[in-house]
């Protein structure tokens, strides 16, 4: 019963979430520019990183007594209504006011529609949603924003990830690829948040020469709370899934230990085409290579089809639990073959003692992250650590096995062993 309900709340998932793409978040995915009359826009350091916005920049507004003062930016190509129907803003204003969201043609300011906001709480972040529902696609090329559009107050607003749907049929900017560094300010990552996550682009908090991807799983999140790269188009190319290799990679920095961090891909075209798998954090507040074994699907989801095309991926963390503000970074989501390791040049795994027991201690002078073994069939098996480079093997069978390690540096070593 439990795997049905699991099943039924993903196919529920998949029908409301409406991924939203990002048009700028002043972070790092400023994939339009807001320019403004008589005063375009600044980015700063957000003054109130609190509450639902803790980024790092936000837009500054400093609106003057003009009537008709506003924000706007011009587009590429015209909204596609087909991919959502609503955009979201989320704005910091020192009154109680209201803010209207006008799509133009920009080359006949007399064809628009506009949608009422209003910002009830002072002082605060507050996000707003704007439902156009039933609006024409390929009419809109333009967004105007009205900060306290009912009165002439000279006040300073603050904006911040402006979302909603795409445009000019995709993306503007270099799509994402695999392996996704987060470091290329020419490519659009379109992190896309749903449940009660919040994600951003940010400087890594233990290397600020590294460019990470920070999530909040904000307080009362969805349990399925999570954040899709590369929005509703996801990757140009399918992730190349075949037997045998079917693992990915991706490092992770979290507040908690022995949680599940979920891992999902599909197809970006079809969302009843997808498999999930699980990897448990098992060290706190330290980066952690985490290995996702498609062969091994999480219960209750689809097994993975190499017929299939799988070009979209989703992370989800504390998987199956309600958010509770916790933050988490992540960076370096790769897709890899760690069973034919014959066909790469990783360095050799030394083991003390060859055939093993229930025992494998590893006698390199290097410090390991962690340890997999591989059966030829391609199932892996997460090896516990029971002391100083020492690792529990008593769950195996006996028989050959490829043994892969990750030490803290990223580099991998590998080994065969026969266990006894």
């Amino acid at each position: 019963m439990k795997q049905i309900v699991t099943i039924l709340a993903f196919a529920l998932l998949g029908l409301i979430v409406n991924a939203q793409y990002i048009y700028n978040d002043f972070d790092g995915n400023q994939n339009v520019a807001f320019s403004g009359w008589p005063n375009s826009p600044t980015i700063i350091a957000n003054p109130d990183p609190s509450g639902i916005n803790t980024s790092a920049n936000v837009a500054e507004f400093v609106r003057s007594t003009e009537q008709w003062a506003h924000s706007y930016t011009e587009l590429d190509g015209y909204i596609d209504f087909s991919t959502g129907t609503t955009f979201q803003l989320k704005i910091w204003s020192p009154i109680a006011c209201e803010v209207l969201f006008k799509l133009e043609d920009k080359t006949n300011s007399g064809i628009f529609v506009e949608v009422m906001g209003n910002v009830t709480t002072p002082n605060q972040w507050q996000q707003l949603t704007y439902n156009f529902s039933g609006t024409a696609s390929g009419t809109y090329d333009k967004i105007v924003i009205f900060f306290d559009f009912a009165t002439l107050a000279d006040n300073t607003y603050y904006f911040d990830d402006v979302e909603g749907p795409e445009f000019g049929g995709g993306s503007t900017g270099e799509p994402v690829t695999l392996p996704v560094t987060f470091d290329d300010p020419e490519v659009n990552y379109a992190l896309t948040d749903f449940g009660g996550n919040i994600s951003e682009i940010v400087e890594d908090p233990t290397n600020a020469s590294n460019m990470v991807a920070k999530t909040t799983k904000t307080s009362g999140a969805e349990t399925w709370a999570g954040t899709t790269i590369g929005g509703t188009t996801g990757f140009p190319d399918p992730i190349p899934f075949a037997v045998g290799e079917t693992f990915m990679t991706v490092r992770v920095w979290s507040p908690l230990e022995g949680i599940p961090i979920r891992l999902k891909v599909e197809d970006s075209g079809d969302p009843t085409i997808s498999v999930e798998t699980e990897a448990i954090i098992t060290t706190a507040s330290e980066w952690e290579t985490l290995v996702f074994d498609f062969s091994n699907e999480a219960p209750g989801t689809a097994e993975i089809n190499f017929d299939y095309d799988y070009n979209k991926a989703s992370i989800f963390f504390n998987f199956g639990t309600v958010g509770a503000d916790n933050i988490y970074y992540w960076d370096d989501v790769d897709f890899g073959d760690f069973v034919s390791v014959v066909d790469h040049p990783f360095k050799k795994l030394n083991i003390l003692q060859n055939p093993v027991g229930d025992v494998l201690t590893v006698s390199d002078n290097v410090e390991i992250e962690f340890v997999y073994a591989y059966v030829l069939s391609g199932q892996s098996i997460q090896l516990s650590k029971v002391g100083e480079n020492s690792y529990d093997t008593s769950s195996l069978t006996s028989g050959v096995y490829t043994v892969l390690a990750v030490d803290t540096a990223g580099n991998k070593l590998v080994a065969k062993i026969l266990k006894k």
